[in-house]
């Protein structure tokens, strides 16, 4: 009797003590700012995203693991309220404020990293706020985008809003606990924080999903990393460079400078202007590789127009984009260049001396124009235009492709008559949620739906475009070039994005159309090539030699070595039809894959089934570790301004 007595009186004691510390000040305040977290998880994880379906293929285990990895911030500021207890109640106050600020701009941050994540597939990044600040918002696609998330957004803005003001008010009051109770939740607290932070390290589910719920101050404190690490010359640098391409006896590996620049330039510009090629470039936004491979039926039926161009010229199916999004396409096209592997080069690094092919073309007396349905400031497309172009254009009335079009055909036919013509036309439609006006078709309830749509409608207005050239007395001068400025997952492929890093395929795979004088016609050349080809080719077309930094190959002449791709970190190398994929501080993430030659995939439901390559199973440990080093090696050519000769503008 007295055993069972001392027992029940020990349990009690327990009991005591657990409801003591389950209904302290730091336990309410664990359980609100957590329970907040938890909740904008499931927001993330078990709701469509803009590209349809779920954020991931195994919603559950992800947002298993995010939960998990996320208990390490809210257990820290608990266990920092907690140790708030043990000071006076003036420096008491103090500390409880301090640390509520700091909990709500974390959970703010954390709900602004989710949609970045839902609408693009990012994470929050210092480069990601001065690329698309609020002061750079294009109207359009803001208010497509809040007209298509609304509910999400507001959802959002109630997980914030609601958790703090229940913080504020049910923390307020509470019994004080003993000194042993405060050390046991601080230790607790401690336990949880340490764990929880480094889950991916021995939590194989969490390590491989590593990629997508890190958390948002891991991120910036990554980029603070990044800038001390990156403070010396990689080891392998030569080695790096020599992958590339580059030259590593030269101090700027990537320049070709080209003797008696000024005398070429100006015979070219003294030729009559029948020698002289126009130049239209379509860059068409987000325009997948699967759904523009005009090998398979269906897609020529959704885009009879430039499947029939396609048969006028040479078509380079497997093309690659240097990264994602909007900024690498056009950094890929105009600068040559690949996109900074960890950075927005277009944003980061405004003060680089750099050559772009505008630059070139303008020099060799060509009318640069460049006409788009996006605000460029978006994309801080700006400041560069203002120097590559000679006139550039958007207007909110034509942010759809056919009223776009229309425009491009009273723009080229006021041109100036006396000048070889440089014309860029950037479409709109084609990029999420991928809503074609209703003028045109009510938009579908699908992604994949909707992307078809938006594709049938490009056409149209591409259809415009080529019915303006056809019918010009330049036609038989004009070279048309015709590509997408990266690519997008589809739903299926947006789930695999932990496997496959975001620089696969599914992000960079596009096309490349070329047609005009001295381009062979119907023919597909299979051998991948990229974007930063572009410039080189289109020079040995046009017949101009000019100093540049373009780090490509002459399609027509020359197959590339090798295709590189880069974002965040993710690193993918190509050649011939495999392509080696790396992570930089991953090596658990290197693998292979091959791209056939054919087409092999799933075409049944074209916009929406490809997934990504076929994996190999072979060990890419010295080749990944080969790329890294390239990898390395680009970086510390771009972060030392190291393109060209001269470095400041």
């Amino acid at each position: 009797m007295i055993i069972k007595n001392k027992t029940t009186n020990l349990l009690q004691f327990f009991c005591l003590k657990f409801k003591r510390l389950v209904f302290s000040n730091s336990f309410i305040f664990f359980f609100i700012i957590f329970g907040a977290r938890v909740l904008q998880l499931a927001q993330l994880y078990f709701t469509e995203t803009p590209t349809g379906g779920a954020f991931v293929e195994r919603p559950f285990q992800g947002f298993i693991c995010a939960v998990i990895v996320n208990i390490t911030a809210f257990s820290f500021f608990a266990m920092l309220f907690s140790l708030t207890s043990l000071l006076n109640e003036f420096k008491k106050k103090f500390f409880q404020y301090l640390i509520y600020i700091f909990t709500s701009i974390h959970l703010i941050l954390c709900v602004v990293d989710d949609q970045i994540m839902r609408w693009m597939g990012q994470h929050l990044t210092t480069s990601f706020i001065s690329t698309y600040s609020i002061f750079r918002l294009d109207p359009s696609i803001t208010s497509n985008i809040l007209q298509n998330g609304y509910f999400s957004f507001f959802l959002s803005f109630i997980l914030v809003l609601i958790p703090l003001l229940l913080l504020f008010f049910a923390t307020r009051k509470s019994k004080p606990l003993a000194l042993q109770e405060t050390c046991v939740l601080i230790c607790l607290f401690a336990i949880l924080t340490l764990v929880c932070g480094n889950a991916h390290l021995f939590l194989k589910p969490c390590r491989i999903r590593w990629n997508s719920i890190k958390p948002t101050y891991l991120t910036f404190l990554e980029e603070i990393q990044y800038n001390w690490t990156h403070r010396t010359k990689p080891s392998h640098f030569e080695q790096g460079i020599s992958i590339l391409g580059g030259n590593p006896s030269s101090d700027y590996p990537f320049y070709h400078k080209v003797e008696k620049e000024d005398s070429l330039i100006n015979a070219f510009k003294t030729l009559p202007l029948e020698q002289k090629k126009d130049v239209i470039l379509l860059s068409l936004e987000s325009f997948r590789g699967w759904v523009g491979d005009f090998r398979i039926g269906s897609n020529c039926k959704r885009m009879p127009n430039l499947c029939e161009l396609s048969k006028t010229g040479t078509t380079f199916p497997y093309t690659y984009s240097v990264g994602y999004p909007s900024t690498e396409g056009m950094l890929g096209l105009q600068l040559g260049i690949w996109s900074h592997p960890n950075k927005v080069f277009l944003s980061s690094f405004m003060n680089t001396k750099t050559i772009s092919l505008p630059d070139i073309l303008g020099k060799a007396g060509y009318h640069r124009i460049i006409l788009t349905a996006a605000e460029p400031s978006f994309d801080n497309f700006n400041p560069w235009f203002d120097k590559w172009f000679d006139y550039f254009e958007y207007n909110p009335k034509n942010s759809t492709d056919i009223p776009l079009a229309n425009r491009f055909k009273t723009i080229y036919e006021s041109r100036p008559k006396n000048k070889p013509v440089y014309f860029e036309w950037i479409n709109f439609v084609t990029h999420t949620p991928f809503n074609v006006p209703k003028s045109y078709d009510e938009p579908a309830k699908t992604s994949n739906e909707r992307y078809a749509q938006a594709v049938s409608y490009l056409d149209s207005a591409l259809g415009i475009i080529f019915d303006v050239i056809k019918k010009s007395p330049r036609a038989n001068e004009t070279i048309i070039i015709v590509t997408g400025d990266h690519s997008i997952a589809n739903s299926k492929a947006q789930k695999k994005l932990d496997v496959l890093g975001e620089a696969n395929s599914t992000y960079t795979w596009t096309s490349f159309y070329w047609t005009g004088p001295g381009i062979e016609k119907n023919k597909y050349i299979l051998s991948p090539c990229s974007h930063v080809d572009f410039a080189p080719t289109l020079l040995s077309l046009l017949g101009i030699k000019a100093s540049n930094h373009f780090v490509g190959k002459n399609l027509f002449k020359d197959s590339p070595e090798a295709v590189f791709s880069f974002r965040h970190s993710d690193a993918v190398m190509r050649k011939d039809s495999v392509a080696i994929f790396a992570r930089m501080n991953f090596p658990a993430f290197s693998h292979a894959r091959k791209q056939s030659k054919i087409v092999d995939w799933d075409t049944t439901e074209t916009i929406g089934n490809f997934i990504s390559e076929t994996k190999l199973p072979l060990n890419v440990n010295a080749a990944a570790d080969s790329l890294l080093n390239a990898v390395n090696a680009w970086t510390w050519i771009l972060d030392k301004k190291l393109l060209a000769p001269i470095q400041d503008n």
